[in-house]
């Protein structure tokens, strides 16, 4: 009896060693990408080029930093303010019609819902390349291209699928016996959703907002199909930097840094919010 409980000690430290090693891999597999982004932001003109090449820097710089918010030439600030006005409209307007359509779907009785069900599904298969040049002509044909009114419209469009069929997980797990209590008490299909639905699908509400809002902060082909100088998201602006004259790598480097280390911040406060809300998105009854 003191054999087989020692080998399960032995078999559970071991398990615990093999998953904490793991997990010490991914994180160093994910994080060395981040240290050398932050290294380069920091690095000495001279040194980007230098041979052998040089891994830290000898004299580290926050000038390329400055020179993101001071150059008045500098794109950063503007761009910042258009990414975050984008990111937080589209994330809006994703989550309210998405979710006004998901009910639909799921609670209204009607004969079509299936149909447009199954369609909203396929437009979020199509590939984002497909879409440029359409979305391009029509911006461009009712004179909003390069207006941040023309990314919202995109963006809103690229999460609507992704976020449609979401909260139709979540409304499918709502009884329906509460709606139709509410019902005889007088509700409308507004009053339904407002006091009923949305509390009870609030945590497939915070999920499809945070993905809506990665995927609008991080979005590069759509954005630059559309933007040409006053529209410019972080994104664009880190690849102006990539010229025929070459690459400068501080100033790329150091928006780069800009532009991530919101999203992680965001995600290390929001991380138990989008786990909760897959997990009960994933869970029956």
């Amino acid at each position: 009896m003191e054999t087989v409980y020692r080998r399960a000690q032995m078999e559970e430290l071991i398990f615990s060693m093999v998953r904490a090693a793991t997990i010490v891999l991914f994180a160093v597999f994910t994080l060395i990408p981040l240290i050398w982004l932050f290294i380069n932001s920091i690095k000495q003109p001279i040194e980007y080029l230098a041979t052998p090449p040089v891994i830290l820097p000898s004299r580290p710089t926050s000038q390329n930093y400055v020179d993101l918010f001071k150059d008045p030439n500098s794109e950063a600030p503007l761009a910042l303010k258009n990414s975050l006005i984008v990111t937080v409209v589209a994330t809006v307007f994703s989550v309210l019609i998405g979710s006004l359509a998901a009910y639909a779907f799921t609670h209204l009785k009607w004969r079509l819902a299936p149909l447009l069900a199954g369609l909203v599904l396929l437009l979020g298969f199509y590939p984002k390349i497909t879409a440029v040049i359409p979305y391009f002509v029509i911006m461009n044909n009712i004179g909003l291209r390069d207006t941040l009114l023309a990314i919202i419209i995109a963006f809103v469009g690229l999460n609507l699928p992704r976020t449609v069929w979401l909260m139709m997980t979540f409304f499918n797990d709502i009884p329906k016996e509460l709606e139709q209590s509410a019902m005889l008490d007088g509700c409308g299909p507004w009053s339904r959703f407002v006091k009923i639905i949305v509390p009870l699908a609030a945590p497939g509400l915070a999920v499809a907002a945070i993905m809506s809002a990665l995927l609008c902060w991080i979005e590069f082909m759509i954005a630059s199909s559309l933007a040409v100088v006053k529209a410019t998201t972080l994104p664009i602006a880190v690849s102006v930097y990539l010229t025929d004259k070459g690459m400068h790598w501080g100033p790329m480097s150091a928006l780069g840094v800009v532009t991530v280390v919101p999203v992680i911040i965001f995600c290390l406060f929001v991380q138990r919010y989008l786990v909760r809300g897959l997990t009960l998105g994933a869970l029956k009854g």
